[in-house]
């Protein structure tokens, strides 16, 4: 039978802050890409607002389940026992 992996509990903590980070980077990204769009009425401007929108729309379902799939069960490995 193999054994479980752990996760040192500073590699855990390193990641979700990574996770958080990514999670703010996205949104202003967003933001920034709607404040272009609003000085312009230009296709490329447009184009730009889409592919941004798409990738913050994939970026966001993925983080979502990083969250609510991925970090409980990392936690989990690094021995915690609160998250037992």
């Amino acid at each position: 039978m193999n054994q479980t992996p752990t996760m040192p509990r500073d590699d855990f903590d390193e990641l979700l802050t990574q996770h958080q980070e990514l999670i703010r980077l996205a949104n202003d990204l967003e933001y920034q890409i709607y404040r272009l769009g609003e000085q312009s009425e230009l296709g490329p401007v447009s184009d730009c607002q889409h592919a941004a929108g798409a990738l913050i729309g994939l970026l966001r379902i993925v983080l979502f389940r990083h969250d609510q799939q991925v970090l409980p069960v990392l936690e989990a490995l690094t021995g915690n026992p609160a998250a037992e």
